[in-house]
Parts: C-alpha cells; structure tokens; sequence
C-alpha cells in the first residue's frame, strides 16, 4: 500500500500511476500526485476531531488551493454521495464509527482521484456497518472508481472481482474470488 499511495519507492521495477513514471519525482511532485491521483481511506478514520464532516471533506481540496465556496460544494456533494447529507456540520466524536468511515471515504472520493486505496476499511466496524460500507463499495467500484482494498477477512476479499492472496511478501494466490476462503487469510490485497 505504501508503494501505491507513493509513500515508498520501490526497490525494483517501475511504478506507472496514470500513465507517469513516478520513480525520478522529486518529494514535492509525489505529494501533489498523492493528492490529485489517491483517494486514502484508513481503517482508523484519521479525521479531524474539531472539524465538522464537511470540513474534513473540504480538506484534499483546501491542498490544492480549491476556492472555498467550490469545495465546499464539492465536498458536500460528497458527503451525499455517502449518504450523510444529514450529518454534514457533525464532529467525528458525534458520528458512528460506520458515518466517520463514509465521511473518510468522502474525503477520498472528493478529489476525483483514479486509485482508492483502502486499509482495512471495515476493521474497526460491527458486521452490520461493515456490510454498509461493502455495499457503498460496491456502489464506488460499479460507477467506474478502481479500489485497492486491504483486508485481513476472508469473505470480503471473496466478494470483490479480484483477490490476491499474499503470504511472507509473496503472491500465494490470484484471480476471480481465487477461493481466498479455503486459503486462509494471512492478508488479501482486493481490487
């Protein structure tokens, strides 16, 4: 995950996000790459304790020098998207843990990035809001958004059109459901 969100370089072969080599970009560049072309969603949230949902939505946006009332429109046609349109002027610590995660994939989603990168999206959720936000995936995936999904929970990584299985640093398994379930589950890239 780190390779992909550009937050590692790798140590062999070449990495190409949209088309552009990202091996020889300076530290500056990566970061507005990381911004333009990665959606992160965390399994931990990472929002902004003192800021409402829309404000931790309007966050990549105020990065790219977005002009408020833009991003803020921006960011609550995102929270929407997510079904939280009624949420929007909440602080996390007012939210579910299943709203403070779809205001982190609202986050991701409101810069229109070309990769989600997900860690273990539905960890630190019960089985009822973990369904919600497979289902909201699903939705995402469905619309045409490619995402990466960690997981380290057999059935989810059977639900998705891809599932790689990785064991020690090394591809054990690959391909459509690849029966990740009869495996195992030392950890599931999913896409």
């Amino acid at each position: 995950m780190n390779v992909l969100g550009l937050l590692d370089t790798p140590t062999a072969g070449s990495y190409r996000l949209s088309g552009q080599d990202v091996a020889g970009l300076d530290d500056d560049t990566l970061a507005d790459v990381r911004n333009r072309e990665i959606g992160f969603i965390f399994q931990t949230f990472q929002l902004l304790p003192r800021a409402s949902a829309v404000q931790n939505v309007e966050l990549p946006l105020v990065y790219r020098g977005v002009p408020r009332r833009e991003r803020r429109a921006r960011a609550e046609e995102a929270l929407r998207a997510v079904g939280l349109d009624n949420r929007m002027k909440h602080k996390p610590n007012e939210l579910s843990g299943g709203q403070r995660q779809r205001v982190a994939i609202a986050r991701a989603l409101v810069g229109e990035p070309s990769l989600l990168l997900a860690d273990e999206p539905t960890g630190n959720l019960d089985s009822a809001t973990g369904e919600e936000i497979v289902r909201l995936f699903g939705e995402l995936h469905g619309r045409g958004h490619t995402i990466l999904l960690v997981t380290h929970e057999p059935r989810l990584a059977a639900r998705c059109p891809r599932a790689i299985r990785i064991s020690d640093g090394r591809i054990v398994a690959d391909g459509p459901g690849c029966d990740i379930a009869a495996l195992g589950a030392p950890k599931a890239v999913a896409g």
